[in-house]
């Protein structure tokens, strides 16, 4: 089988295991004006602490500007300040929190963002007025970075999920009255990107990364006041939820208690995941816009971003909370990362990709647990548990398997609950 062949097959598999389970960087423009103030335009507190605009050249008022912190003609809103996830972007309009029926999923289409096709992006949204809580989950599915992808496999129709985290009628799911935000996958870019690339003769439209910056102009607003935001996912998922951590937390601000748990995409080593793929990730997605700029200096090694990215994000946000879920031989995600074990060798990116050998996979796992032992809570399936298909298997949140799934009388949903609620906890080999 070729190159592309054997592409089309691993992104295939990893698309279709994420759903089986079943069973041009960012930019915020300002306004008119901008934030600058003109000659002698900046404001300054008068009379009872209410905001005045100084006087200009020759002691004339200054042109009134989007950002002076005056709602001029013209502007729905002007708080003077530089967020876009107040409620009032820097360009003086409004985003007015969501109301939608309560507990019943809502299609929540965002103008500016995009899928991979080129059509508009959204979320779903089922709220819960009740609870002082949301759950904001990233969907899985398949990767596009080579010519081999196909558009049909991102351009799948909303549909509420039915089981696992979703469930409201079990009493053992510890979100069952959480408000919840569901976002479909779109991108093929594992939620990561922000970079048009021509693929297979085709622009490919990768802005997963710029997207949730959209969405939580509309989130914040609408979820202000919330103790406890969880951001979590499966597989494409998963990585997503880590690498848009930083972002999101940074939104929401000090005020909830922020938490993610990653299921089945683990942030593994360049030991795993070989330096020609991350290499490869980064020039097609457009990652050292995104969340290699994030991360900074905590990222000095951009072929090892997502080392990189996970240490930069427990050290940022030292109370927060997070959880790996993993099988240690996850066949799908060995199959995804084989793109850079061509022909069997390490780090080689040219050739016919073969699975990461399940000894190297598990080893990164084990790794990643024990250097972040006292921070991050661990529920891994191992491989020698035959009930378990020898830890093949791929994600667990959104499926049946949520509630049937247990390890040393530790069971998924029970582990879940204790991540969220601040313990530490290591489950499996």
């Amino acid at each position: 089988m070729g190159r592309a062949g054997a592409g089309l097959l691993a992104v295939s598999l990893f698309f279709a295991s994420a759903c089986a389970d079943d069973a041009a960087p960012t930019t915020s423009a300002a306004g008119t004006g901008g934030s600058a103030a003109g000659d002698g335009g900046a404001t300054s507190a008068g009379v009872g602490g209410a905001s005045t605009r100084s006087t200009g050249v020759g002691g004339e008022a200054a042109a009134p500007y989007c950002g002076d912190g005056h709602v001029d003609p013209g502007e729905a809103c002007d708080d003077g300040n530089t967020s876009n996830f107040d409620g009032c972007r820097v360009d003086c309009t409004v985003v007015e929190p969501l109301d939608t029926p309560a507990l019943e999923w809502t299609w929540v289409e965002v103008p500016g963002t995009v899928c991979m096709d080129g059509t508009t992006a959204g979320f779903g949204v089922s709220l819960n007025p009740a609870s002082p809580n949301v759950m904001i989950y990233l969907e899985g599915g398949g990767a596009c970075f080579n010519d081999a992808c196909d558009f049909s496999a991102f351009s799948i129709p909303f549909v509420p999920p039915p089981d696992g985290i979703f469930n409201r009628d079990n009493d053992g799911n510890p979100v069952k009255d959480w408000s919840m935000v569901y976002v479909p996958y779109c991108t093929g870019d594992i939620h990561g990107g922000d970079r048009d690339t021509e693929l297979g003769g085709q622009v490919r439209h990768f802005h997963g990364y710029a997207n949730i910056t959209k969405y939580l102009e509309q989130w914040v607003p609408t979820f202000a006041g919330a103790d406890t935001v969880l951001l979590t996912g499966i597989s494409a998922g998963g990585f997503g939820a880590g690498l848009n951590f930083s972002q999101v937390a940074n939104a929401f601000g000090s005020g909830p208690q922020m938490v993610m748990i990653d299921d089945s995409g683990p942030p593994l080593s360049n030991v795993v995941i070989p330096p020609c793929l991350q290499q490869t990730f980064r020039d097609v997605w457009g990652l050292d816009q995104t969340v290699i700029a994030e991360c900074g200096a905590d990222c000095p090694d951009p072929n090892d971003f997502a080392t990189g990215v996970i240490g930069h994000v427990v050290t940022k946000y030292p109370s927060a909370r997070f959880g790996v879920f993993s099988n240690t031989h996850d066949l799908v995600i060995r199959s995804f990362m084989g793109f850079g074990w061509s022909d069997g060798h390490y780090d080689d990116c040219d050739g016919t990709p073969i699975s990461v050998p399940a000894n190297v996979y598990e080893d990164g796992l084990l790794s990643l647990r024990d250097q972040y032992s006292t921070k991050a809570g661990t529920y891994f399936v191992g491989g020698t548990r035959w009930q378990y298909g020898f830890g093949e298997w791929h994600t667990v949140l959104r499926s049946p398997s949520f509630w049937t799934t247990a390890i040393d009388d530790v069971s998924v949903e029970e582990w879940v609950g204790g991540v969220i609620d601040g313990q530490v906890q290591a489950v499996g080999p």
